[in-house]
């Protein structure tokens, strides 16, 4: 009885780490981003950024430094879509991986008569 008793804690024991119980893992992706002017350099305060994919429509607002995030994504490809009065409109796609950081830099090129 002994030697079954403990069998059953190894081949349990054994699922848990095959399994992955306990463990840290990530769920759902990244995308770290930064929106700059194209010609004057910096990053864009204040862009709006866009994020969809086929089932979901995430949005965000740069900082100052032009920065932006989105996180707890699941995988697949997104279309990341960045507006701002006084610049063209820009859109890139990015894939997304569930665990990683996906890094994006848009850039904005200033609209005639634009600041």
């Amino acid at each position: 009885m002994k030697k079954l008793s403990l069998l059953v804690l190894v081949a349990i024991f054994g699922l848990s780490l095959i399994l992955g119980c306990g463990g840290s893992k990530k769920e759902g992706g990244t995308i770290i981003g930064k929106v700059n002017n194209t010609f004057q350099g910096g990053g864009v305060e204040g862009a709006n950024v866009t994020l969809t994919s086929d089932v979901s429509e995430l949005t965000a607002t740069t900082d100052s430094s032009g920065n932006f995030t989105f996180s707890g994504l699941s995988p697949g490809i997104y279309t990341i879509m960045v507006t701002k009065d006084g610049f063209f409109d820009n859109k890139v796609e990015a894939k997304v991986e569930n665990g990683k950081e996906t890094k994006v830099d848009i850039g904005l090129i200033v609209a005639f008569g634009g600041t």
